[in-house]
């Protein structure tokens, strides 16, 4: 049941891209712009993604392994935290919450800009749509996370164990936070050229998400930094645990 109902919430996240992308070259083509449409569109857009993350989440969470993502990456008996982490803890799910972030910073971005100028939005949208249905085509025919097995295993083989680690566990969330939402910036620079919308209000327009860009990844660089401190210091400890062993015997 829950991979109907989440490759039902990808396809309508899918069709109403397509719905956006389409409306957004209309609107340019006729120069003249519904902004409760496009607002309408982005939001449910935004809405689907969502929802099938968390479909995806709650697979997880009760140890559904008719999906295959959720019978490779899971176990019954895991700790409540490894289970919600499994949910992007893998290739499938990652790309998923990739398209989530991607799809968020977009409805975002329209909702504090839709006041600029008019084409500068559109091709905003019209570039990040491109990005964002790439994904979505690519997650929905060769890394569909919502996939079934038969029959339905009774276990699980459990998330790798090198990602069962409460660091681990935030990594990639934060990361894509970071790094797959810099997109929107990207895309408003491209719309940019192509309009001509530029000086202190363009800067203004991504300068909010280039500083969560920016405030994202330098706080994944501290919390390496630490860990790396901290296993060298464990390492160092064991080093001199064994030579003490070594020297008693």
């Amino acid at each position: 049941m829950l991979s109907n109902i989440g490759q039902s919430l990808i396809v309508l996240t899918l069709l109403t891209s397509f719905m956006l992308l389409f409306s957004s070259v209309n609107f340019l083509k006729f120069d003249q712009i519904n902004i409760k449409k496009l607002y309408s569109l982005n939001f449910s857009q935004s809405i689907f993604a969502i929802l099938s993350f968390l479909v995806l989440i709650i697979g997880f969470l009760t140890s559904d392994f008719s999906l295959i993502n959720v019978y490779e990456n899971s176990h019954s008996q895991k700790p409540l935290v490894y289970k919600i982490s499994g949910a992007w803890g893998n290739h499938e799910g990652s790309l998923l919450l990739w398209i989530n972030i991607l799809i968020l910073f977009s409805f975002l971005f329209f909702h504090h800009n839709k006041k600029l100028n008019k084409n500068y939005i559109l091709f905003t949208i019209i570039i990040q749509n491109i990005l964002i249905i790439g994904f979505l085509i690519f997650l929905f025919l060769n890394s569909n996370p919502f996939s079934v097995i038969h029959p339905v295993p009774k276990e699980g083989l459990g998330l790798n164990p090198i990602l069962q680690d409460p660091a681990l566990a935030i990594h990639p969330p934060l990361l894509y936070v970071g790094f797959v939402g810099s997109s929107i910036f990207f895309s408003a620079g491209i719309a940019s050229l192509i309009t001509n919308f530029r000086g202190k209000i363009f800067a203004q327009s991504i300068k909010k998400w280039i500083k969560l860009s920016e405030t994202t990844l330098m706080f994944q660089g501290s919390k390496k930094l630490l860990n790396i401190l901290i296993t060298e210091q464990k390492e160092k400890k064991f080093l001199f645990w064994a030579q003490e062993v070594l020297l008693h015997h």
